[in-house]
Parts: C-alpha cells; structure tokens; sequence
C-alpha cells in the first residue's frame, strides 16, 4: 500500500492538543502519522511519495457545513442575473438567454437567479411587466440573490392561477399593485412555490448525478472534501436525492464526503421521510444522512427575515415567520423523538428565539430520543443580542455561520436593522468569546463556496474588494485558527464524525488541502487571492492546480 510523506511546510492539524506538525504520512485513506520530522522516518519504505511542501500550508480538507449542491448545479443552466446593474440590464440578459440550449434543462421554461434590486439604477424590484416586455409567451421565474424572492411573468402568474383574488400561503406573501389589486409578479417565502412547483422536473437519474458530479468537481478545486448539502427541494420526491447520491457512491464516483440536510418542511413530509427508517447518522463517510432541516425564516435583503422590531428602512413590516410556534414544535419535536437532529434557517432575533424557546422545551423533556442527536443547530444566526447568544451557550446550540454573506450585506445591513441592533448582528467574536460553537459554510449559490473568501471575511471583516477600510465593525472579526477550524473541525463536530475527520491526526481520513502559500505568513487582506494547489480524499488526489 503506498504511502505519502507531507514535510517541508506549515502543517496546520486544527487538533488543540498539538496545533503544528513538522510532518504528516498518509497510508492508504487514513492518517498515520503525524509529528516531527525524526519520529516519521520509521514510516518511510521504498514505495513512499514524497509531497514537498515548500513553505505552503497544509490543512485538514475543507467541510462546507451548509450549502445546496444541486441548486449551484442547476444554476448552470439558468441565466446568471448577479452582475446586473438595472432592470434594462437584467432584460438584455434575459433576452439573450431566450434561445440558449440550457433552456431545454426545464422543458423551456426560462430560469434564472441572483438578481438584487440594491444594485439597480432604478432603485426598486423588477416587476412582471418588466419580464413581460422581454418575454410573454413561455414562463419565466427569477429567483432573488437570497432565494427567498423572486420574480415571474404573467405567463407564470397564468399558469399558476395567481391573480388578485389569490389569499396568500401560510408564510408567504403575495405583492400586489396599491392600486388595483393585481399580483406584481413578486412572489416572497412559501408564495415562491406556487409557481417553483410547476417547474418542470428531471425525471433521469443520470442527468441528476451528472448535475451532482459537476457541482463537486468546482468544489474540489477549493480545497473541499466534505459537503452538508440540502438539495431535497429541487424535485417532487426526495428519493429522487438519495438515489442519485447511493447510485455515484456504489459507482465509486464521489470526490467529496455527503451529508444530506432534510428539509421536509411540513409534518406529512415528516412522516413520509421517517416510514424509510432513516435516522441522522445513518449511511457512511460516504454518503450520511444529516439532520431534519427546516425555513423558519427568510432574508434580510428581502426583508422576510422575522424581527422583533421593524425594519428600520420600512415599518410597515417585522418579516415572515413560516411557522407559528405550534406547528414548528410539533414538527420539531417528532423530529428530535424520532432520530433526526434538528437544523432551523433562522436569520432574525425573533425567529432565532422562537426557535430557542421550542429547542429549549425539547431539551427539557423527561421522553428522551432514540438517539443522541441533541447537537441542535440554527442556520445563519445574523440578527442577535446578548440573550440569544447566552441562550445559544445554555443549550449548546451550534450557530452555522456565514461568514462571506458581508461580502453583500455590510452594504445593506445597517440600513435594514438601524445601529442599534447591527452591533449584535453577525457578531461571531461575541458568540465565540461566551463559548457557542461556530461553524462555517457558503450556502452556496448564494454566495461563493470557496472557503478562502469565508476565511478572508471573517478574518477581516470586509468585502472582497477590501472595504471598508480598518474592517465593519472589526471587533466582530476572528483570529485566524479560529476561522480555519469554522471550515475543518468545527463541521465534523456538526455531524457528529469529529473522530473520523476535521482535524490531522493518526487514524484520521486522510482528506488534506494543500494551499499556494503559507496562509500564516502572508497580509491577512491576502487570503482572498490564495488558490489551492492540491485536495487530497481518502488519501487520492482529486484536484491538482495546473500553473
């Protein structure tokens, strides 16, 4: 069996116990070594390669801790609407795309995603006559760059029986013109499915693992070897999902680690799911089925995210909350029963303690789970105060962090929530100094799942344009190893597999990321431009940067 002999470099093993290592060797898919470069020679034979590292920094292979795999793939076939500067901009590019071969994805439906109306010249939301003047004859259905608004035409109004006599959906919201009633073609929270729904489904397998194996091929050249990934709502039956994951692992054709984030988001879906027997933790270091995942809320760009107070740039609305507090503790509370860790989007300080209060009954119960699976998690945790942070610590809560979200949102947080409440948003250090568990992901393709730039941003506290200068609110940044574990131990911890991966020990996989410096070294506004040269899974190359 051969072996690898890592030496010459800024070792980084993210184990408390020893923090650095001269060396590492890797025989078969596991870590055997790990020290100095005297105790490593006893490992060496005629078959070891030997890796020079060259001052560069070698890490433990990078854990995307919240993403959404098979949207980033679909979104390749979608139009790209994020550099747009104006609604003219965003017809143009919609025009173009009319006729693209990618339309046959979705039986000619035309796709798109990542607009932000902060970035129009208009300054206002695109609206179905803006989509009309393009295109009225197929339907068409925008998402926002949070994915909790979007915009359709009136073909897609038409299709979906929309009009002005629609009630909204529970958790969701309808726009409507002041005037006469009608729908503008805005469509926020659980009103998106009114139309999402009609979008044509991929029935073919293949095409689904083929969407899977692209998405990951991206994801290996940033350094990434384990992804958490919720992709159950992009098809009518999850099982779809799963089958296409357990067909690529029986094929041997995964160059990532899976964990499946369910989100079954209502109680007969609940049910459904738990007739298979699943629990979290099931599955292998291949492919695991994750923790039930479910919205609570929306975004703060769209101004859905629940708040216990108005936006501070329009009173006339606190957000959405999905779920009323029965509903969601019912759900949530057959869920833990049942076996599965629970995971909530929560992004406002009303949600995030209305998810608090029902984590905390359910911690309290004398009925105990079938498994130990109180490893509670809340998503994005953006608007907070010093009561939810303590509460988050309290019941050991993991907050599962964002951290290149500032990359857009310091340009538009403090208009949304005021100064007042923005000095306990996205405040990581805080949480981290009263001891909450941090972990780090993209939620990708809302933003980048390039690990780098979440380190850059948490480190720095800017955009990846280097503003502002001295950082946004810089005394919210982290130290550097600290924003290296939210990408490496701190998610294994998250799935419960810190004893198998996350950190540079003997026994561990041997899932390593090599980088093109030595992260330690360089300016920390540098982290950004770092590349990854190499990304080791199971002890095999998957990526190797070609210069």
């Amino acid at each position: 069996m051969n072996k690898l002999f890592f030496y010459n470099g800024n070792i980084l093993t993210m184990d408390n116990s020893q923090k650095a290592v001269d060396t590492v060797v890797v025989k078969g898919n596991k870590i055997i070594h790990a020290g100095s470069y005297d105790s490593a020679l006893e490992y060496i034979d005629s078959k070891t390669e030997y890796i020079n590292l060259n001052g560069r920094t070698l890490l433990p292979g990078f854990n995307d801790s919240h993403m959404h795999l098979i949207s980033y793939g679909f979104n390749k076939y979608k139009v790209d609407l994020r550099k747009m500067g104006s609604i003219l901009e965003l017809q143009k590019n919609i025009f173009n795309f009319i006729n693209s071969e990618k339309t046959k994805m979705f039986n000619n439906w035309i796709l798109g995603y990542g607009w932000n109306e902060e970035n129009f010249k208009e300054n206002r939301l695109p609206n179905k006559r803006d989509i009309d003047k393009v295109i009225n004859d197929r339907p068409v259905f925008l998402s926002r760059a949070c994915y909790h608004i979007c915009v359709v035409n009136s073909k897609a109004l038409e299709m979906a029986g929309i009009d002005k006599d629609t009630i909204d959906p529970e958790g969701g919201k309808i726009d409507r013109d002041p005037l006469t009633g009608e729908p503008t073609g805005i469509l926020r929270e659980n009103a998106i499915y009114l139309v999402y729904d009609l979008i044509p489904q991929i029935n073919d397998t293949n095409k689904i693992k083929k969407l899977i194996l692209s998405a990951i091929g991206d994801a290996n050249k940033w350094g990434i070897t384990s992804i958490q990934t919720d992709d159950f709502s992009h098809f009518k039956s999850y099982k779809k999902v799963i089958k296409a994951y357990e067909e690529l692992k029986k094929e041997n054709k995964l160059s990532a680690r899976i964990n499946l984030q369910l989100l079954l988001n209502s109680m007969e879906k609940l049910k459904d799911f738990l007739r298979l027997r699943i629990r979290t933790g099931d599955g292998d270091e291949w492919v695991r089925f994750g923790p039930l995942k479910l919205l609570a809320d929306g975004s703060l760009g769209g101004r859905t995210a629940a708040l216990k107070e108005p936006y501070d740039d329009d009173k006339t609305t606190r957000g959405i909350l999905v779920y009323d507090d029965e509903e969601l503790e019912n759900i949530l509370k057959f869920a833990y029963l049942n076996g599965l860790q629970p995971a909530v989007h929560a992004i406002g300080d009303r949600c995030m303690e209305q998810v608090l209060r029902i984590y905390e009954k359910l911690k309290k119960m004398e009925v105990k789970p079938v498994l130990n699976n109180d490893r509670f998690r809340i998503i994005h945790c953006q608007i907070g105060s010093n009561e939810i942070f303590k509460k988050f610590k309290e019941l050991n809560v993991i907050a599962d962090i964002q951290p290149i979200f500032l990359n857009t949102d310091l340009h538009i947080a403090e208009k949304r929530v005021g100064k007042d409440r923005i000095k306990k948003s996205y405040a990581w250090q805080t949480m981290n100094d009263m001891g909450v568990i941090l972990s780090g992901s993209s939620d990708s393709p809302i933003e980048s799942f390039n690990p780098l730039l979440g380190i850059y941003t948490a480190v720095n506290r800017k955009d990846i344009t280097n503003f502002p200068d001295g950082g946004w609110y810089p005394e919210e940044s982290l130290d550097l190893y600290t924003a290296l574990k939210l990408f490496t131990k701190n998610p294994a911890y998250c799935t419960f597999e810190e004893n198998i991966k996350g950190i540079i020990k003997p026994g561990m996989l041997a899932d390593l990321v090599i980088l093109s410096d030595n992260i330690t070294k360089i300016d920390k506004s540098s982290i950004k431009d770092l590349k990854v040269d190499m990304t080791i899974l199971n002890g095999k190359t998957v990526y190797e940067r070609v210069n």
